[in-house]
């Protein structure tokens, strides 16, 4: 419902609309009489990304049709200046998702990732997106925090007319279906998402808390029976176990239907309704590793490599209800969206680790993993024209929403051989305490974690648009007031089992399965396993988080000249942000509900509280020189805060990297002055060139950084001094009439559509300065140092690539209804993880080198057996290219990371229409 084209585009589209019927009927009488001429510039062609006053790009119904991409996140990396992060998240001209805000019909949504506050984008499939804006300048009706830009997804509205569809699709693999993978029994109803409660936390585990609140898991803290207990009270062989299986084929179903009713008295009335069912598997081989600096700072192999071999089974679920009522100069919507996404993964890696035995052993890892991700959302949203008023628009917006990651069972274990002792089967790493295992080996040959995030966001706002005539020149005046509140609660708790007296080599325990080593008869005996809970002294175990923000901003939207248009506006933001820590202890209760207080109730150093206010001014002059061309600048202030899981002190373990995270509770917020201009062209509809350029002053940009201690290396965030990025965006795409290029019968009736896009952007991190980071002894104390201990001066800054090229070749025949594309992109080298710098344990930088990847996509559209038919078909990666990362060094050295090959896709489509 949300107006993101301003009102007087509308008007001056109408205006020009009646001038050339106008024209029309005098063309039958001339009028040789002298009048005054009136010339408007730029307004001929509608066009969504032209009539705004901000620089932007919009994904339409068609570009998403000829994509043919499933989710949202897929369909945003061929925008201009757009890639992709982990294959879910945006990363805007070199920015990544801290740096950009989501929004849903104009309300954030929250997230149901421990990383990040922004939600992943590979949970909208297509089905439920009508459009989606991407804006890179800066307007103050939208949150500050824009120092990327903003991406605005838009739900599906009333239809124009009744409909009912139903579609099926299926997807091969080459690295996947028909092959060897792995799994593991799980749940009888894992294949629906939703656990059957095979995963459920134990009941033995549950009531020790609830006897002792806050006391570790421990032989200290709890009765000998009691530990026994609680260790054969884990589910064994179910979640324990990895198999092998031939993995199938990738497959879904989608349901949609919507009406729309027209009343007496003018109203009209409608809904739309779609739900959709899909499950995938993906299966990756390759090699990971790790990296250290060798002399004069070339890339030498670290403690661990790896052949590694995975299989991650996906199931989606998707529901969307809209509704609606349309009477005059009113509209009313409601919206209801869920969206969950459960991964069940299996994982070996096979090679070689150091575990302080004074030489590298062959080892094997294990990881058993589940992971339920849930979004939902409830929201109301009206629009109101009062026509009295001079056409005074007020836009009303209000929503609830929560997400969840529920992570039980997240299981790991380690077999090893010691070379000096056995040469035989592989051995369980915690026999082997007899023989010389630190108690960290100890800690990590068997592990099972239970985390849990709860993300709730509640959002309202207005916004006024008043239309007026002054000096004879047209403005628009905007107000409005936003509110939001997201609070989360994050927990981690995690177990293994100990030996710690270890057993004789030739002790048949060394050589079972790991359901068979912990089994019940195992548990709590002499010479056995106990269980034990493994937090650290100086760690919490988790944290509840808020930010409250209130938004009111003003603006003007006014025609200057006949060829001048000026946007310009400021908001003020006030948000505080608040994360309060809590070890295994617990919660100590609800957080205090008014500022003075929040603040001052953060006491103890592991505390973190944000209280900033801003004014956010911004400006974009809009110039036509001559006919279809307009010129735009832009300047603007924005501010990024740091994300939840950034200031919180509580671990949390990334299983693609095998890296421990934890945050800084030190961190302060980023702001960035924003300069931007765009030159466009317009030679018809959807057609156009154009070329900017912008460039970004950022103070205290955010960077996960490396941080040692002791042996171990672990990651954190840290507020790099300043930093600057800047580049040129080009995007032309123009159609042509298919019989005017080649003389064949197959092109009478079709136009060939020739799109490209490409960014060429750098950046450079400044390390002149002091920084705040997290003591690596105990993360809730700071440790002030040279920003040049973790920062190479002059670096790019993490996850911007040098360039970035998007291209589409292909043709639409809307006779046959039918369009086939080539698609491809790609996004240049460019830092996944920062290297540690100094000190005995230092690592070069993780760069990661993203595939050119080639689609093709087909569909057809056709009438058959009494209905209306949509046939659609798409190769992906066509090259077969793979996924690398590695850490550079000095000398032309690489040491592989993580390699893998992704596999060449074919799907088909089939819907029916009714």
């Amino acid at each position: 419902m949300r107006k993101t084209t301003s009102t007087l585009c509308t008007a001056l589209l109408a205006t020009t609309a009646f001038t050339n019927a106008a024209s029309a009927q005098d063309a039958e009488q001339p009028d040789f009489s002298v009048t005054d001429e009136i010339i408007v510039r730029g307004v001929n062609i509608p066009d969504e990304k032209r009539a705004t006053s901000e620089i932007s790009s919009v994904l339409t119904p068609e570009r998403l049709a000829r994509q043919g991409d499933s989710d949202i996140a897929a369909a945003l990396r061929r925008v201009t200046g757009l890639s992709l992060s982990e294959g879910k998240f945006v990363v805007v001209r070199g920015l990544n998702e801290r740096y950009s805000n989501v929004t849903l019909n104009g309300s954030p949504l929250p997230s149901p990732e421990p990383l990040r506050r922004v939600a992943p984008l590979d949970l909208f499939p297509v089905t439920v997106v009508e459009t989606a804006l991407v804006q890179k300048t800066f307007s103050p009706e939208f949150s500050g925090e824009f120092g990327g830009g903003l991406i605005e997804l838009r739900s599906k509205g009333l239809p124009d007319e009744g409909f009912f569809e139903i579609s099926i699709s299926g997807e091969i693999d080459t690295e996947t279906t028909a092959r060897d993978g792995l799994t593991y029994d799980g749940g009888d109803r894992d294949w629906t998402g939703f656990d059957d409660g095979t995963r459920d936390f134990p009941d033995a585990l549950r009531a020790a808390f609830e006897a002792q609140p806050g006391a570790a898991v421990t032989s200290g803290n709890f009765d000998p029976a009691t530990i026994r207990e609680i260790g054969a009270s884990f589910v064994n062989s179910e979640l324990r176990v990895i198999q092998e299986q031939s993995t199938p084929v990738n497959y879904g179903v989608n349901i949609s239907g919507g009406e729309r009713f027209d009343l007496d008295g003018g109203a009209t009335v409608g809904f739309v309704a779609s739900g959709g069912y899909s499950r995938d598997w993906q299966t990756k081989e390759g090699r990971q590793g790790n990296a250290s600096v060798g002399p004069n700072g070339t890339a030498e192999q670290g403690s661990q490599i790896f052949d590694f071999f995975s299989t991650t089974e996906t199931v989606s679920l998707n529901g969307l209800l809209s509704t609606g009522i349309e009477w005059d100069n009113h509209e009313f919507g409601l919206t209801g969206l869920i969206l969950r996404k459960t991964q069940k993964e299996a994982r070996e890696r096979v090679g070689t680790e150091s575990l302080s035995l004074g030489g590298f052993d062959p080892i094997v890892l294990s990881n058993l993993e589940w992971f339920e991700n849930q979004v939902w959302t409830g929201q109301a949203n009206s629009e109101h024209v009062f026509p009295a008023l001079n056409d005074l628009t007020v836009s009303l917006r209000g929503s609830y929403s929560e997400a969840f990651r529920d992570a039980p069972y997240e299981t790991a274990y380690t077999y090893v051989q010691d070379q000096n002792i056995l040469d035989g089967p592989d051995v369980f790493a915690t026999l082997r305490s007899a023989i010389g295992l630190n108690s960290a080996a100890l800690q990590n040959a068997f592990q099972t974690r239970f985390s849990r995030v709860d993300d709730q966001n509640v959002a309202a706002g207005i916004d006024l648009e008043l239309p007026l005539i002054l000096f004879d020149r047209d403005i628009t005046f905007k107000a409005g007031y936003a509110y939001t509140d997201n609070e989360r609660d994050y927990s981690l708790r995690t177990f293994g089992f100990r030996n710690e007296t270890g057993l004789p080599d030739i002790d048949p325990l060394f050589f079972q399965r790991i359901d068979f080593l912990l089994a019940d008869q195992n548990i709590g005996e002499a010479g056995g396993f106990e269980i034990a809970e493994f937090p650290d002294n100086f760690q919490p175990q988790g944290y509840r988080a808020d930010l409250q923000v209130h938004g009111a901003y003003f603006g003007i939207d006014a025609q200057l000249t006949d060829f001048i248009r000026a946007a310009a506006g400021v908001r003020y933001e006030s948000g505080e942000q608040i994360v309060d820590n809590v070890n295994v202890a617990g919660d100590s209760g609800p957080l205090p509900n008014t500022g003075a207080e929040r603040c001052e109730a953060i006491s103890a150093t592991a505390e973190s509280c944000i209280d900033e206010d801003y004014f956010l001014p911004a400006v974009t002059l809009t110039w036509n020189p001559i006919d279809d061309v307009q010129v735009r600048a832009g300047f603007s202030q924005t501010i990024t805060r740091p994300q939840f899981q950034e200031l919180g002190a509580a671990f949390f373990t990334d299983t693609d990297r095998d890296l421990q995270i934890f945050g800084n509770p030190f961190l302060e917020n980023t702001e960035t002055n924003n300069f931007d201009i765009r030159a466009e062209y317009y030679f018809g509809r959807d057609q156009f060139v154009t070329i900017g350029g912008f460039y970004k002053d950022i103070t205290n940009p955010i960077e996960e950084s490396l941080i040692a201690s002791g042996d171990n290396v672990n990651s954190t965030y840290i507020n790099a001094p300043s930093a600057e990025l800047y580049g040129i965006e080009f995007e032309y795409e123009q159609r042509f009439e298919g019989a005017r290029l080649l003389d064949w019968a197959m092109f009478d009736t079709k136009d060939i559509v020739l799109g490209a896009n490409y960014t060429w952007s750098q950046s450079e991190v400044n390390a002149d300065g002091t920084v705040i980071a997290p003591s690596a002894s105990n993360v809730l104390s700071p440790d002030v140092r040279p920003a040049e201990s973790f920062f190479v001066d002059g670096r790019a800054l993490q996850g911007q690539s040098d360039h970035i090229v998007n291209f589409q070749l292909g043709y639409e025949d809307f006779e046959a209804q039918s369009r086939a594309f080539f698609l491809v992109n790609w996004s240049s080298e460019r830092i996944r993880q920062v290297g540690l710098i100094t000190g005995q344990s230092a690592v070069p930088d993780t760069v990661e080198r993203l595939p050119v990847t080639v689609d093709f996509v087909y569909s057809r559209s056709f009438e058959k057996w009494g209905g209306e038919w949509d046939l659609s078909a798409r190769i992906g990666n066509i090259l077969n290219d793979r996924y690398e990362a590695t850490s550079d060094g000095a000398e032309n050295t690489s040491v592989p990371i993580d390699v893998y090959d992704l596999g060449t896709t074919f799907s088909i489509g089939l819907k029916r229409s009714f």
